[in-house]
């Protein structure tokens, strides 16, 4: 698959789900969404450049506005975008920049940011090694990587267990362009291998397990 047609795939996809996307994913993982903005806010501070990738309707950027000093964040999905605009508008945060841009190439000056963020994004991406190595990119000296990510290869309920092989179904068909089934030791080698050292980890959420990690971006090798 080219980069155009992958590019489409998504942004279709994205385009189609965003009217909707904080009635349904607030209603089943508000409390993840909660603790995500926590613990994004107990690593930043008020001084912080921040940007987050694969921003959706902005439900963590917009949380996070009073944490730093700026946040850009963006999506792939033009319509996800006016989603997060119309709320930050109506919030009235004006600290918060929303764009559209693909994740695997961003047009913003390397080491450049205090912090990335990366949530719920990892496991509905084609290429994440190609999202992890612009985020290192972009992130200062010892900047500070924040995720959570789906692990759908954990141990979970039966009707989860169902749900997922409908998932599955759904990706090949191309209902759902890509997905992931990541163990939690997966991404931690993800991290390490592109050149994060993991600070700390926490189960958000359980079924399935949504999975944090702060990380911190390694000192080049002398």
């Amino acid at each position: 698959m080219d980069e155009i047609t992958r590019q489409e795939k998504e942004r279709s996809v994205w385009n189609k789900l965003a009217a909707g996307y904080d009635a349904r994913s607030l209603q089943m993982f508000k409390e993840a969404y909660e603790l995500s903005i926590q613990e994004a806010c107990a690593v930043l501070s008020a001084q912080d450049r921040v940007l987050e990738i694969g921003c959706g309707t902005g439900i963590i950027a917009l949380g996070i506005a009073t944490c730093a000093k700026t946040v850009v964040a963006t999506d792939i999905s033009p319509e996800m975008i006016s989603v997060a605009q119309g709320k930050a508008a109506s919030q009235g945060i004006s600290n918060v920049s929303f764009h559209t841009h693909d994740g695997y190439s961003l047009p913003y000056e390397s080491q450049s940011f205090d912090a990335v963020l990366l949530f719920n994004v990892l496991h509905f991406v084609k290429e994440p090694s190609s999202i992890l190595q612009e985020a290192h990119r972009l992130l200062k000296p010892s900047g500070t990587l924040v995720s959570a990510t789906d692990c759908y290869a954990e141990p979970a309920p039966i009707p989860t267990r169902l749900k997922l092989g409908l998932q599955r179904l759904l990706n090949w068909v191309g209902v759902i362009p890509f997905a992931w089934y990541y163990k939690k030791e997966d991404l931690h080698v993800l991290f390490e291998e592109h050149g994060f050292s993991i600070a700390e980890t926490e189960e958000l959420h359980t079924d399935p397990v949504n999975y944090y990690v702060c990380a911190q971006k390694k000192a080049p090798r002398p």
